[in-house]
């Protein structure tokens, strides 16, 4: 038990170190971009550094898994160049029992990670959209979800339109008990909507079935007229995937608050698919970083004395590399719907995990 923990502190002490260096260079690099886009849009410098503290955390969550497998290939690396792990075979410890404790570790910091880390990741993306949202920098969101049904805007030069639905289909394109307001550029209310539904096709809105009231914004006293329709065009720049995109994104809401969001959006037609395969993928983080160390550790347990430590080091770090990116072929199928959200969010961590297993039993007589 003293040795597992002596590696641990090891293990712990090589976390540290090689996180504060990769932090150390994201900060640079996306601090030198932040600056540079910011600047165009007159903002000082002080924001740009808030914006890119803020964004560090949410690289920290992406990289993390490269820093498990680091921090674990150059602790065993060390231990078998010092003749250490040699020592504790010859007292009769097997590799995996020196094992046992380092993967606990990690498994409780994939836990940390995904139960605690997560909200405070969550709630700096909020805060950096805030400040982006400030200079209006990529345009502000068009899109937003609130309890009594969905809010979109749209508008041009002359006027605005405020858009409430009570629900929608799948992909955005058909809002039903829909419910329009058109306002000058002064604020003045000039036209108001209601329908059964309204369809969206390229460059135009679709209005089935329903009222129309029209205002007279420079004489307010003048009675409104009304008129009743079977189908309405109205022109817009809105299109599906803008309308879906603009919903608030899984990483920046909290892994407890994620369940009511998608209870939220069933209810008003939408498709949760892209939501429950983030919280499956938060929730599989845990074993993606098992199978990180397992690769850092079966790599490099091996005596110096065979040599090829150099090859066996590059092996790993691209074994780490195809593991990370099948997870995101993975990811990328299950958003799809190619492959089921279990498969997609849990297959690659348990393949990774059995494949580095079997290589420690393959290599190792313990």
């Amino acid at each position: 038990m003293t040795l597992s923990f002596y590696i641990l502190r090891k293990f712990i002490w090589n976390i540290v170190r090689v996180q504060f260096a990769l932090l150390f260079l994201i900060l640079v690099i996306d601090g030198v971009e932040q600056l540079r886009i910011m600047a165009k849009y007159e903002a000082p410098v002080s924001d740009a550094m808030k914006l890119t503290l803020l964004r560090a955390n949410g690289y920290v969550m992406q990289i993390f898994p490269l820093v498990i497998m680091l921090a674990a290939l150059s602790t065993f690396v060390g231990l078998a160049r010092s003749s250490e792990l040699v020592i504790s075979r010859a007292a009769g410890q097997s590799a995996l029992r020196l094992l046992v404790i380092p993967v606990a570790f990690t498994l409780l910091i994939g836990t940390f990670m995904t139960a605690i880390y997560n909200p405070i990741v969550a709630a700096t993306y909020r805060q950096a959209d805030d400040i982006l949202n400030k200079y209006n920098v990529g345009g502000r969101s068009l899109v937003s979800l609130s309890a009594d049904g969905i809010w979109l805007r749209q508008g041009d030069d002359d006027s605005q339109f405020v858009i409430h639905a009570e629900r929608a289909s799948l992909n955005g394109t058909i809002l039903f008990r829909v419910g329009w307001h058109e306002f000058a550029t002064d604020g003045h209310l000039i036209r108001r909507i209601e329908a059964v539904r309204a369809q969206l096709f390229e460059g135009e809105w679709i209005v089935r079935s329903g009222t129309e009231w029209l205002f007279d914004p420079s004489n307010p006293d003048n009675a409104m007229t009304e008129n009743v329709f079977e189908e309405l065009r109205l022109p817009t720049n809105l299109t599906s995937q803008e309308i879906l995109k603009n919903f608030a994104s899984p990483k920046t809401v909290s892994i407890w608050e994620l369940p009511a969001l998608v209870r939220q959006l069933e209810s008003s037609g939408f498709s949760t698919h892209r939501q429950r395969l983030f919280i499956q993928t938060e929730m599989s983080r845990p074993l993606m970083l098992v199978a990180m160390v397992l690769i850092g550790a079966g790599f490099s347990m091996r005596p110096s004395r065979f040599g090829q430590t150099g090859v066996m080091v590059l092996i790993a770090v691209f074994s780490a590399f195809i593991l990370y990116s099948m997870q995101s072929v993975a990811i990328s199928l299950g958003s799809a719907q190619e492959i089921s959200l279990m498969l997609a969010a849990w297959g690659p961590p348990s393949a990774g995990i059995l494949l580095t297993m079997g290589l420690l039993l393959h290599l190792e007589d313990g």
